[in-house]
């Protein structure tokens, strides 16, 4: 009798009636930064995927042109060094998959624009803003106490970059799927599309996205103003940004074709998103589930569990410094 008038206890680490004001106050950002990130895919996939953008040389075209224009291949190379492509420059060239600066350029840079974006303003909100603009005092006020209030925000800023992933993740797949049948339909050929490889793209930028979530969140529970949380968490979001940028212009692929410089490669070191190891993941796709020649590749398993580290250590370092600091309510 007496057990049957006890109130059940709730969850100590979730507050429904606050995941609900969470969600209330970010499901429009949240919308439009999603279905903004899965047109980016839907169009890149549509528009460049029912193409053969890079296509290799054929050398038999190519030695049939010198004869029939009774060339020789040493006034051709002449003619190319005199151009500013050298034997090894064409030889480096004609080994690299222009494939895969295309991904760099698409889950490293484009894809991830908005995501960022969505998690630099909604980390800040979730913490530091409500301490800035007086609320915090209120939802402390009732039985939700300060554990609580950290784990329910960090949960839902997780769960809705998962959800955000899983919308972009399904739209960069169908388009891919639709532009396989395009390019079908225009050539009259089978096109090979390789699905398993853009879903492990689509992973690695989503454990990106998390690590980054991580940061800012920690960032937001870590001060207790607005400006503070945005300079740290979006400092890192937005160097992190920049610097995959020039670093993507000391690849091998622009320094091969002469529009970059090798030691702007080291701007990688300052940006997250290199652990997006987009090579890595497609040569063990390649290998392992496609059968074709590639190289067996693990790197991109322990890169992917490095950047849900990152998220998992600053959410932490910010979580503690909120539990114990003085609060200005």
């Amino acid at each position: 009798m007496e057990n049957s008038t006890k109130k059940k206890k709730g969850n100590p680490l979730f507050s429904a009636s606050l995941f609900k004001q969470s969600l209330k106050s970010n499901w429009v950002l949240w919308l439009i930064m999603t279905l903004g990130s899965a047109a980016i895919f839907v169009v890149i996939n549509i528009v460049v995927g029912s193409r053969n953008l890079f296509t290799n040389i054929d050398m038999t075209k190519v030695s049939a042109y010198v004869k029939d224009e009774e060339m020789s291949w040493l006034q051709v190379l002449g003619l190319l060094e005199t151009m500013g492509f050298k034997l090894e420059r064409i030889q480096t060239m004609s080994q690299i998959d222009l494939n895969a600066i295309l991904n760099d350029l698409v889950y490293k840079i484009a894809g991830v624009l908005l995501p960022m974006i969505y998690v630099m303003i909604t980390a800040n909100k979730l913490i530091a803003g409500q301490v800035s603009d007086g609320s915090m005092a209120y939802v402390l006020s009732t039985p939700t106490n300060r554990k609580k209030v950290i784990a329910t925000q960090l949960n839902f800023l997780m769960l809705s970059v998962i959800a955000m992933y899983v919308v972009i993740t399904a739209a960069a797949l169908g388009s891919e799927a639709l532009a396989g049948l395009i390019m079908k339909l225009q050539t009259g050929s089978q096109v090979q599309k390789l699905y398993f490889r853009s879903f492990l793209y689509c992973v690695a930028s989503a454990c990106s996205m998390i690590g980054l979530a991580g940061i800012c969140f920690g960032a937001s529970a870590f001060f207790n103003k607005s400006n503070q949380s945005i300079a740290v968490g979006g400092g890192v979001c937005v160097i992190s940004f920049i610097a995959c940028i020039m670093g993507l212009f000391g690849s091998k692929v622009f320094v091969s074709v002469g529009v970059g410089v090798a030691a702007m490669s080291s701007f990688n070191y300052a940006s997250i998103f290199t652990l997006i190891d987009t090579e890595s993941m497609g040569n063990f796709a390649k290998h392992f589930v496609y059968n074709m020649d590639a190289p067996a590749s693990f790197a991109w398993i322990w890169k992917d569990v490095v950047l849900l580290a990152i998220g998992a250590v600053g959410a932490s370092i910010g979580s503690i410094k909120f539990n114990h600091k003085d609060l200005p309510l």
